[in-house]
């Protein structure tokens, strides 16, 4: 004759037990109610854990971007490109929004992407400064560029030569091109001819700044 065998796991009879040595009747067992004596429990508080932490790979702190001195007189003027990429046309470069889809893209891979403003009439400018969305989806990035000017938006002239420009979100993700001494120009044209994020030149605004 065999005799069954019957497992019974571990942790079920030390539950059981536990049960009993403390005084429970479960679901009003032995004729009792579900009950818990007040002397067996602790209750214990920790204020230290009351708040969520971040943890500290996660935490970005606040940037506070300081524009150049002086008015960025590029807003909302003429602006014109050599190309660009879906609807990412050159008049997003300077309505004043670095949100969204509000960036002008040149078009993929057809170097140089040339985004030029005309600022209406000559003027005494001081710096140009280029912005990225500051999101941090928009990764740090180099970009190269030159910067030409132009009285009659025809004939450049090349005021800063090509080179690479870091945007970084934890720093604003903008870069700044100073004049001193100040330039006087009508026409101010940013040709790129690489971006290590995209495959084209990327501007959320181009700002132009007059004292």
């Amino acid at each position: 004759i065999m005799k069954a065998k019957i497992f019974v796991p571990i942790l079920s009879v030390i539950l059981v037990v536990s049960l009993l040595v403390s005084g429970y009747s479960i679901f009003g067992g032995f004729g009792g109610e579900v009950s818990i004596d007040p002397n067996n429990v602790e209750i214990v508080t920790n204020n230290d854990n009351m708040v969520a932490k971040e943890h500290p790979d996660f935490t970005v702190e606040e940037v506070e971007i300081i524009p150049p001195e002086g008015t960025n007189i590029a807003l909302g003027k003429a602006v014109s490109d050599n190309g660009f990429q879906d609807v990412y046309v050159a008049k997003n470069a300077v309505d004043g929004n670095t949100d969204g889809a509000s960036y002008w893209e040149g078009m993929n891979g057809e170097y140089p992407n040339e985004l030029t403003v005309d600022l209406g009439a000559p003027a005494s400018i001081n710096a140009v400064r280029i912005l990225l969305c500051p999101l941090q989806i928009w990764g740090k990035r180099t970009q190269k560029f030159s910067v030409s000017t132009s009285d009659d938006g025809t004939n450049f002239t090349e005021v800063v030569a090509n080179k690479g420009y870091e945007f970084d979100p934890k720093t604003g993700n903008q870069a700044v091109v100073n004049f001193d001494p100040e330039i006087t120009t009508r026409y101010v044209r940013l040709s790129f001819t690489g971006n290590t994020g995209a495959s084209a030149g990327q501007v959320a605004e181009l700002e132009v700044y007059s004292k």
